[in-house]
């Protein structure tokens, strides 16, 4: 049996630039694992594909995002081996996470291993992205500049963040819902024009030390050498623009995180989770605290930098390197 953890991710910025010619939209986001984590054990059968899940609202069926990478997998080398796969979830669902995508990625590196596999590198980047946009990012970790769908990863150094807190209501937003709510004004397709800022953007993101906030990042946490502390006032997500209006429970709580002492709140991805970021760990668990006390889910994470999150998968990256 190999057992892996599964990383869940927040978006410090995620920006809509413009509709496709695929019907897609153009995005910009800068992503980051934080170390809330699913664990997933993996045995080998003989020919079938087997997932067992200890959520209730996970399809554990060719609808579940792991069965769909491991069969895509097996189709791809043109073996006829099976796999059970057991996944532990703590990672909300539904809550923009990326807990399934999270989940695909893990897979594709377990069974890479299991099964003896000799994939290139950039054929297994391309069977993570027709998973899912946010599948190739789990393949790195840390902090990564997406554009395109968002599948399009380009590391950058680290940011650190030691205090964070996710908080979700357990609302669902539907992302297709989301996306066709885009206000005219970011839907334009020009996107191509607007493209050459993103490495500037990033460039921004992770260089500049001014007006940041004191993180209380210790030695030895697990932070990349060279990450920077977290700079105020970069947060945005554009999808929070037909999102709050419409669920007004979000924008309570992220007015209420700031009435519990957070410096910064977003929501991630497409949501619904929310997160923020604490000066000090007491205000922060704090906070966890009082929203628990709403009936609201409220976990303390950190952000997991690429050295460390790399670590968690070191056999399996260097033979995905090897596989180069």
């Amino acid at each position: 049996m190999l057992t892996l953890q599964s990383y869940a991710k927040i978006n410090w910025t995620l920006e809509i630039l413009g509709r496709r010619p695929d019907g897609y939209h153009e995005l910009r986001t800068i992503l980051q694992t934080v170390d809330l984590a699913d664990t997933l054990h993996f045995s080998l059968l003989d020919h079938d594909i087997s997932v067992h899940c200890d959520h209730p609202d996970v399809p554990t069926d060719e609808r579940n995002l792991v069965w769909k990478a491991a069969s895509l997998l097996r189709e791809t080398a043109g073996i006829d081996r099976g796999v059970s796969i057991e996944i532990v979830k703590r990672i909300p669902t539904a809550a923009g996470l990326g807990g399934g995508s999270s989940n695909a990625a893990v897979t594709l590196l377990a069974l890479l291993q299991l099964w003896q596999l000799d994939l290139p590198l950039r054929q297994l980047f391309s069977l993570a992205s027709r998973l899912g946009a946010d599948v190739p990012f789990f393949l790195v970790g840390g902090t990564c500049l997406g554009v395109g769908r968002g599948d399009e990863i380009y590391p950058l150094a680290g940011i650190e963040v030691s205090h964070l807190l996710l908080v979700n209501a357990g609302i669902l937003v539907p992302t297709r819902e989301v996306y066709a709510s885009l206000p005219p004004e970011l839907t334009k397709p020009e996107a191509t024009v607007k493209m050459p800022l993103s490495l500037e953007l990033a460039h921004e993101a992770v260089s500049a030390r001014l007006n940041s906030v004191r993180t209380g990042a210790q030695e030895g946490s697990g932070h990349d050498e060279g990450a920077v502390p977290w700079r105020a006032g970069l947060l945005r997500n554009d999808l929070e623009i037909p999102v709050l209006p419409r669920y007004p429970e979000l924008a309570q709580v992220r007015r209420q995180l700031v009435e519990l002492g957070a410096t910064d709140s977003l929501m991630s991805g497409s949501g619904s989770t929310v997160f923020a970021i604490f000066d000090n760990d007491q205000t922060r668990q704090e906070a966890a605290a009082t929203l628990r006390g709403s009936g609201w889910w409220a976990e303390p994470v950190r952000t997991v930098g690429r050295s460390e999150y790399r670590s968690r998968f070191s056999a399996l990256h260097r033979d995905a390197d090897h596989h180069r």
